[in-house]
């Protein structure tokens, strides 16, 4: 009898320390690839989820960490050893924030600089303090960062120049799985465009043909026509960039609420 008992209470500690090893860390996987959009993080202790139109990211690649804390961009290097992370020192532009961006990316900072392990599967990151807590949840972005709905916040105005759209007019584009459709500031447009990797083909495209003020109209051929440059794609923190051969934007793209 005796000898069941020890037998019981062995088989006991080995599952009780078999369920802390498990809860007390990452199990590693395959961190680089996919930009990372965070989910929740850690706040006083307590998971807590991203406030609405606040867009947190990170994409890990080549010894590097790079993304957007909710209001300014970051990077820094991250040091992955099987399960293991070391995030920083990390270095951040000095933009004001607004509303509850500010303090979503002071948390985040802190936690990013605090992880010790992870568990990376295709759909989901998670990452771990050294004391095995979860710190951050993300999932993974989409395959085809176009894919949505935007609005232009800037467009290259073909003098070597990034403007902003006139006032009281909207330039938007939506991204379906292989058409581009959108408002020019004065007229609609729809055609198709190819995605491959990071390299982006829209148009040709085709449009009404209402008549608007000549500002409008200049804007109209200026927009569409770095909207069709070939160009790559730029994803993070909600914003899409798109930058021609050279380096140059063509386009800025920010997701509708």
């Amino acid at each position: 009898m005796r000898n069941v008992i020890g037998a019981v209470l062995v088989a006991a500690v080995v599952a009780s320390v078999g369920g802390c090893a498990a809860a007390g860390g990452g199990t590693g996987g395959t961190i680089e690839g996919p930009t990372w959009q965070l989910t929740s993080q850690a706040v006083a202790g307590a998971a807590t989820g991203v406030p609405g139109g606040v867009h947190v990211d990170a994409t890990f690649k080549g010894g590097a960490v790079a993304g957007s804390g909710g209001c300014n961009a970051y990077t820094g290097p991250a040091t992955v050893a099987g399960s293991t992370l070391k995030v920083g020192p990390l270095a951040s532009t000095e933009m004001a924030c607004e509303g509850p961006a500010s303090a979503v990316e002071q948390a985040y900072l802190a936690n990013l600089a605090n992880a010790a392990t992870f568990t990376a599967t295709a759909d989901t990151l998670t990452i771990f303090d050294a004391s095995g807590a979860t710190i951050l949840e993300f999932k993974a972005g989409p395959a085809n960062p176009l894919a949505g709905e935007w609005r232009i916040t800037g467009y290259n105005n073909g003098a070597q120049a990034v403007v902003s759209p006139i006032a009281g007019t909207a330039l938007t584009v939506t991204f379906t799985a292989d058409t581009a459709s959108g408002n020019s500031g004065c007229n609609t447009f729809t055609g198709g465009y190819t995605l491959d990797g990071v390299k982006v083909a829209v148009g040709p495209l085709a449009g009404t043909m209402k008549a608007c003020e000549q500002p409008v109209m200049d804007q109209e051929t200026q927009f569409l026509a770095a909207l069709q440059t070939p160009s790559t794609v730029e994803s993070s923190g909600g914003k899409v960039t798109l930058r021609d051969a050279s380096g140059a934007i063509q386009v800025v793209l920010v997701a509708k609420p």
